[in-house]
């Protein structure tokens, strides 16, 4: 009776408070202020934890903590189950993913424990949004987020089916597949929102459906949608919202080239996002800032966005990373305390064995030697096994010794370049500057120099670039992350690397990639491949060339070539190009020094991303360099 009476209380102020309207609050804290310590002041601490969440979360945090302590004192599993939750989502909007998992991930293990499934699709909610917007890992938060849907389903559920329509289709939309079912599911959601009288959902399903618009290439039907989704948002004040359609419809008009008109929308995205401390929509602005003002032929300012949008960018990846860690230990130490827990229970049960056998005085021969019989045939299967897994460790060893030392012959020749390579080049460099501050070359023959010492700077530059990132790919505790790619700005950013180096040598550069080509790779190791391939292909290319960056698609791969018109090769120069024990360097047309480590680094990039690199070249002709991608159309979603 007393549950249910709380409940009903509960209830009432839940309706009076279904907009966080300032006095609805303070009613329910004054019922707060003359509650007792038992399960009534539970429900209404963590319904107060849920209104604050949005816009005062120290105080939500407060409220979440005491209905947690006084769940534990109380035995009262529900409430910490909804604590735990309230906890996680307050973390997760604060960006501190780590420990916003572990608690939901407790809530989750208690409402297994309780059988609660409204309890474990409210985890199932939060954990699909942490890896959703926090970690960018779209299968694993799909998987939640229809976890979650199949039992509000089953509870015919409507407001939460809303809702999870739009977070799925957001997930398949941001993919760019299965558009034909986000569009079913949009619809669904608008339609539900739309019964229901809910703007907040009905603004989420009507973004949900400018974004799958965007992506089929439907940019009136997009900026349509978007522009009601912000309609709608704006009636409820949800600046969030509101950030994220401008900036999605600043990239529409990107796209129709309208730049005028994506500025002003990407200003308008930039000034919400900073309101509200939503990092990853005000870097999509920079970026999107970048690349009008670009279109306008505004450099400085495409400039300083760009600056902007990659400095924001390195510290989300850092703080993601960083997340990630935190959760790879906080998962390593509750594997020992599981160890613990387990050796414990182990060692109780074979004390009460031992009882057992002492109180049995007449069975204690018997028991013995059939005890000692089953120890013999065990130690004698589990020193077989040892045998066994000894000599696959060996194995394993002997391998891994190989690949150290082979890893170690390509450390001492990059250690031998750093010596030479870079300080050969550095050398003249400082001779010209003493020659320059001591007044012994005048203004014109320092002129002449210019282009050399161009030269010297972009390789010396592109030498260390290199090896830095050989070196970030050796450290322990790297590891592989791949994202869908989309390859044309990526190999845009690169070209606009190298413009000033193609201008100097009068060589036309052009990327000719769809703006709809895609793969599954590591962005980083992408762009060091493509940078060195253009690199390369700007040193053997004389004067007047032309260097051309394609792309074809087949079923499992997307082929990029780089072709230039430069010095090609002969079969046996190309057949020494990814040669790993020695390096073969040539020349450039004006002189240009290589170090062949570019090429080397190519190939391993290449082969980490599971694709494939070859050459094709003619003396006097040109070269033309072949990466093969895997296809976005390989990932697999679970469902």
């Amino acid at each position: 009776m007393q549950k249910a009476a709380a409940l009903i209380v509960i209830l009432f102020f839940t309706q009076l408070l279904a907009y966080a309207q300032p006095g609805s609050i303070d009613s329910l804290e004054r019922v707060l202020n003359s509650s007792q310590n038992d399960t009534s002041r539970v429900l209404i601490l963590n319904d107060l934890s849920f209104k604050y969440l949005a816009y005062q979360p120290k105080q939500a945090k407060q409220y979440a903590e005491e209905a947690l302590a006084l769940s534990k004192n109380l035995h009262y599993l529900y409430g910490e189950i909804v604590a735990l939750n309230r906890l996680g989502e307050n973390e997760f909007r604060q960006s501190n993913y780590a420990i916003a998992v572990d608690y939901v991930t407790q809530s989750l293990k208690l409402a297994e424990q309780l059988a609660d499934s409204a309890c474990m699709a409210m985890a199932y909610r939060v954990l699909g949004n942490i890896y959703t917007f926090g970690f960018k890992q779209y299968d694993v938060a799909l998987q939640y987020q229809l976890n979650a849907l199949y039992i509000y389903e089953k509870k015919k559920d409507k407001r939460n089916m809303a809702s999870f329509y739009g977070n799925i289709t957001w997930i398949y939309a941001s993919l760019n597949q299965n558009l034909e079912e986000a569009h079913r599911l949009a619809n669904k959601g608008v339609h539900l929102a739309d019964s229901l009288g809910d703007n907040q959902l009905l603004s989420y399903n009507y973004n949900s459906k400018g974004l799958i618009f965007m992506q089929e290439g439907k940019l009136d039907s997009a900026l349509k949608y978007l522009d009601l989704s912000i309609r709608v948002a704006k009636e409820i004040n949800d600046n969030a919202v509101i950030a994220y359609d401008k900036s999605i419809m600043g990239n529409v008009y990107l796209l129709q080239r309208n730049f005028k008109k994506a500025i002003e929308l990407f200003d308008a995205s930039s000034i919400e996002s900073q309101k509200i401390n939503q990092r990853e929509v005000l870097k999509e602005s920079y970026q999107g800032l970048a690349k009008a003002y670009d279109g306008l032929g505004n450099y400085p300012k495409a400039y300083k966005n760009y600056i902007l949008y990659t400095q924001l960018k390195d510290s989300l990846v850092n703080w993601a990373t960083t997340q990630k860690t935190l959760i790879t230990k906080m998962k390593f130490e509750e594997e020992k305390r599981d160890e613990k827990i387990n050796k414990l229970e182990l060692a109780n049960r074979q004390a009460q064995q031992e009882q057992m056998v002492f109180g049995i005085l007449a069975a204690v021969i018997f028991i013995s030697m059939v005890s000692v019989l089953i120890l013999v045939v065990r130690n004698n299967r589990q020193r077989k096994e040892t045998t066994r897994l000894l000599k696959e460790k060996n194995t394993e060893i002997a391998a891994q010794n190989k690949k150290l030392q082979e890893v170690n012959d390509i450390k001492d020749k990059f250690f031998s370049i750093i010596s030479h390579d870079l300080r050969s080049p550095l050398s003249s460099l400082k001779g010209l500057l003493g020659l320059v501050i001591r007044n012994e070359i005048s203004e014109n023959e320092f002129k002449s120099f210019a282009a050399k010492l161009h030269h010297l700077v972009v390789g010396t530059n592109e030498t260390l670039e290199n090896l830095l990132q050989w070196s970030h790919s050796q450290m322990v505790g790297w590891t592989y992350a791949p994202a869908i790619i989309k390859l044309q700005p990526l190999i845009e950013k690169c070209t606009v690397l190298f413009s000033e180096a193609a201008k100097i040598k009068s060589i036309k550069l052009t990327n000719e990639v769809s703006d709809t080509e895609l793969v599954f790779a590591e962005v980083n190791q992408i762009e060091l491949i493509i940078r060195n391939l253009i690199h390369n292909a700007l040193k053997f290319t004389s004067e007047g060339g032309s260097i051309r960056i394609t792309a074809n698609r087949s079923t499992d791969f997307v082929e990029v070539c780089v072709v230039d018109t430069g010095m090609g090769m002969s079969n046996e120069q190309v057949s020494h190009l990814f040669q790993q024990t020695e390096t073969h360097t040539t020349r450039g047309t004006q002189g240009e020094r290589g170090t062949g480590l570019g090429l080397l680094l190519c190939k391993e990039m290449v082969n980490n991303n599971g694709g494939k690199i070859s050459v094709t070249s003619e003396v006097g002709k040109g070269t033309t360099f072949h990466v093969f991608l895997k296809t976005s159309g390989t990932i697999k979603l679970s469902h």
